[in-house]
């Protein structure tokens, strides 16, 4: 009995151990196989051929910044995540660890040694990779060979601008994704389901973000028909900076040059003051307008409201002077008329006293006539200042009617 028991005991630990010994295999062939899988390649892969004819490749992008969009030198920058799917047969591998692993994510630098696509951008102006603190991309490998590859990237695309309704206008920024050097007898672009990703609460400065529109943007060149995807970004351009800074200044300065038109029109001075002040500022204004603007030779809406209103100011203006003509005439026929009364006066002195009441009829007929004179000039310029109240301001508001309507609503 003891030597049968003995034996159950050692075959029992010969078990245990044999057990204990293949778990351990199998734990410690993850790792290994983990490794020899993501840093290693088969060694008659050739890096300069793509994995199929054509390979198919799907992208997309996560923006997670969006700025910089200039009128200046139309462009604007974003930082996002170029995400690319293919698959390549070559690097197939079976799952291992009970076929619980079926990807793994490929050593750095691995992204050198096998066939990725050579997309670039076809607008860029500028564009580079993130290296801080590590480089900036993702390379998973699946069993049935296909690679998940995500890059960081921040570029600067150009971005054609219409400006014709500037600041009322909206703009449409490509980017557009291009194979270098492979035509389209090789790679194939497709767009990955829900192609274009933004991060929440992504502001845009100046702009909002209306939509975008995916297309085709394949092009043939000399060497063949190369691959290309577009994405147009449709902004639209915040008006709440430019009311600020340009439409309710502009306004008011227009408003105070009609002050002058309940000022005296003996008061030269201050109708002069006001009326090259609101001419001076609404120039100054009108120039500061257009400094961060292309000079392009067709006329933009900014264009139209700031020449409107210095034409409205500088008209006030010339009201002033035709007004000031009447009271100067007025001033000069006065001088010739006191000038005859005096000459008139001195004449009636002389005469005998019996034609007093004939001299003093007449005399009185002339004060009746300098009087129908004095007020004649002066009349009339009252006159144009009380029509120049109304038909400014009715003028300026027809003016804005029409220049709302036509730039939102057109």
């Amino acid at each position: 009995m003891s030597r049968g028991r003995q034996g159950d005991h050692a075959l029992f630990i010969v078990v245990l151990l044999r057990g204990l010994m293949v778990g351990y295999s199998l734990w410690d062939s993850r790792p290994n196989k983990t490794a020899q899988v993501a840093g290693s390649v088969p060694k008659d892969y050739q890096k300069s051929e793509p994995p199929g004819s054509p390979t198919m490749v799907d992208l997309g992008i996560y923006i997670n910044g969006f700025y910089d969009i200039s009128e200046q030198t139309m462009d604007y920058s974003l930082n996002m995540y170029l995400r690319q799917q293919w698959t390549d047969p070559r690097l197939k591998f079976t799952p291992f660890n009970n076929k619980t692993i079926q990807s793994v994510k490929m050593q750095d630098g691995m992204w050198e040694k096998i066939w990725v696509p050579d997309v670039f951008f076809r607008n860029e102006k500028k564009a580079s990779y993130h290296y801080i603190t590590t480089p900036n991309r993702l390379l998973n490998l699946h069993s049935d060979g296909r690679l998940w590859y995500v890059t960081k990237i921040t570029a600067k695309l150009s971005c054609p601008m219409r400006l014709h309704k500037y600041p009322l206008d909206t703009q449409e920024c490509p980017m557009m994704f291009e194979s270098f050097g492979y035509t389209m007898d090789h790679i194939i672009y497709h767009w990955l389901p829900n192609p274009v990703q933004f991060e929440d609460h992504l502001e845009l400065p100046q702009f909002r973000l209306i939509t975008y529109d995916l297309k085709d943007c394949s092009q043939n060149y000399t060497t063949g028909a190369y691959p290309c995807l577009e994405v147009k970004f449709v902004l639209k351009r915040d008006i709440g900076f430019y009311m600020i800074q340009l439409y309710i200044p502009s306004v008011l300065i227009v408003i105070l040059s009609w002050v002058a038109f309940w000022i005296s029109v003996d008061a030269i001075p201050a109708r002069v003051t006001i009326g090259l002040l609101t001419v001076l500022t609404m120039t100054t204004q009108s120039t500061g307008a257009r400094t961060s603007l292309p000079r392009v030779s067709y006329i933009k809406a900014i264009d139209v409201w700031m020449s409107t209103c210095l034409l409205f100011v500088f008209a006030s203006l010339l009201e002033f002077a035709v007004v000031n003509v009447f009271s100067r005439k007025e001033v000069k026929q006065r001088r010739r008329t006191m000038t005859k009364m005096t000459i008139r006066d001195e004449e009636v002195a002389l005469e005998q006293v019996n034609m007093v009441t004939h001299n003093g009829r007449d005399y009185r007929h002339v004060r009746e006539k300098r009087h129908i004179i004095d007020t004649g000039g002066r009349q009339k310029a009252r006159h144009i200042d009380k029509i120049s109240r109304k038909l400014f301001p009715l003028a300026f508001l027809s003016f804005n009617m029409i220049y709302w309507l036509a730039y939102i609503l057109g």
